[in-house]
């Protein structure tokens, strides 16, 4: 329950109130339950203010009619402001939030020796922001403050960046559990939206903060940042539940892909000389239809997506990289026949692939791509080969049927 017996108006009509409850239903999303009539029917969201039975105002956000029979309406609501009443979402009234995250208790006091809990960090991707991590009773929350008021949504992509920085540590998808705004007078206003039911998976965090740089956050905000969609992508098979393993397949793929070109940008398909000549020879042809197309296959010289993986497969550590992949030519060659037989709807490469790699093939490499990013973040050779010793066993055992024990260090 989030508010019973609520009084409910337009924000333009105070004087046509409803009485109403406020709850989530099973899909986790909001809903508003009037016993009056008293949102308009409209093409485009609404507002909806309103106060609860102890005076707090609340401030309803992209409402939207779901029923509205002869007396009575529910409501859609995208997001519930308790404590204020906003005329706009666009209204920059607040300066702070403070979160509470699945887990990030746990991943910033784990270790005998755990430190300080960082203060007063300034955002490198984001001016004028700065991020702590405090002690609330048993709890640490991250707080984040602006130094000009923002909208309630603005602090969204910083928030985003700590639950997949979570998610990278345990493999385990972490979830908003609270989040609290303040405005720019200090009125704390607490933020309802639709909660996303966790994927059940046991925390298992293979680096803390006590065992991470001391810089270790900024980097990972600025690394975030740079890996942009393809980070996105990536993070969204943890977030995303079950469904078709072909989907998450190609979603990998693309991720590895977008990888691999973020962060070697100037890797090339052939030497520049070569590709100079290349040109020379093709420009030396008759003009027509052949050769314009030939042109313009050739303009950038990009590597081709085996490449990509070869030298994205180089980046972390090679014993750790052994540990996951076990064989690197088998793993290169199953995600080209995956990829292209996804993307192109053919199954003459996915039957190349034995059928029981096929679902762990994602694992595996969405793994790959976890070292990658451990070692641009500045973990240490020990902690990548103790990743992945412990990465993910149970999901990749059918994978690792198919190779020779795993070495031994």
């Amino acid at each position: 329950m989030i508010v019973d017996n609520g009084q409910w108006w337009m924000p333009s009509n105070r004087d046509r109130t409803g009485t109403g409850t406020l709850t989530t239903v099973d899909d986790g999303s909001l809903r508003l339950k009037l016993d009056h009539r008293i949102v308009p029917c409209a093409n485009e969201s609404q507002i909806v203010w309103g106060e609860t039975a102890d005076g707090a105002l609340v401030t309803l956000l992209g409402c939207s009619l779901l029923s509205d029979r002869h007396l009575t309406q529910e409501v859609h609501v995208h997001v519930a402001l308790i404590g204020a009443h906003i005329a706009s979402a666009d209204d920059p009234i607040f300066c702070q939030v403070s979160v509470s995250l699945s887990n990030l208790t746990d991943w910033a006091t784990r270790g005998r020796d755990a430190p300080p809990l960082p203060e007063q960090m300034t955002n490198p991707q984001r001016p004028g922001e700065q991020l702590s991590l405090r002690r609330v009773g048993r709890e640490v929350q991250l707080v984040i403050e602006s130094d000009v008021p923002r909208r309630w949504a603005d602090f969204d992509t910083t928030i985003q960046a700590f639950e997949d920085l979570l998610t990278l540590a345990g493999n385990a998808d972490c979830r908003i559990e609270s989040s609290v705004l303040s405005t720019s007078d200090g009125t704390p206003v607490q933020m309802w939206m639709k909660a996303d039911a966790v994927i059940e998976r046991r925390w298992h965090p293979v680096f803390v903060l006590s065992t991470v740089p001391d810089r270790f956050i900024s980097d990972w905000l600025s690394l975030r940042a740079q890996l942009g969609m393809s980070g996105s992508v990536l993070f969204s098979l943890d977030y995303g539940g079950r469904g078709y393993f072909q989907n998450k397949l190609f979603n990998v793929a693309s991720a590895a892909e977008g990888f691999h070109q973020i962060l070697q940008p100037d890797a090339t398909g052939i030497s520049d000389r070569e590709h100079e000549d290349l040109k020379g020879h093709i420009k030396a042809l008759p003009d027509g239809p052949a050769r314009r197309w030939a042109l313009s296959a050739i303009q950038r010289n990009q590597p081709g997506f085996a490449t990509r993986m070869r030298e994205l497969a180089s980046i972390p550590d090679s014993e750790a990289v052994a540990t996951v992949l076990r064989d690197r030519a088998k793993w290169v060659t199953w995600m080209v026949n995956a990829r292209n037989a996804i993307g192109h709807s053919s199954w003459d490469g996915m039957d190349k692939i034995p059928r029981e790699v096929r679902p762990a093939l994602t694992y595996v490499t969405k793994t790959l791509l976890h070292l990658v990013m451990f070692e641009k973040l500045g973990l240490s050779s020990d902690q990548q080969r103790s990743a992945a010793a412990v990465s993910y066993y149970n999901l990749r055992q059918r994978y690792n049927d198919y190779f020779d024990p795993a070495p031994a260090y």
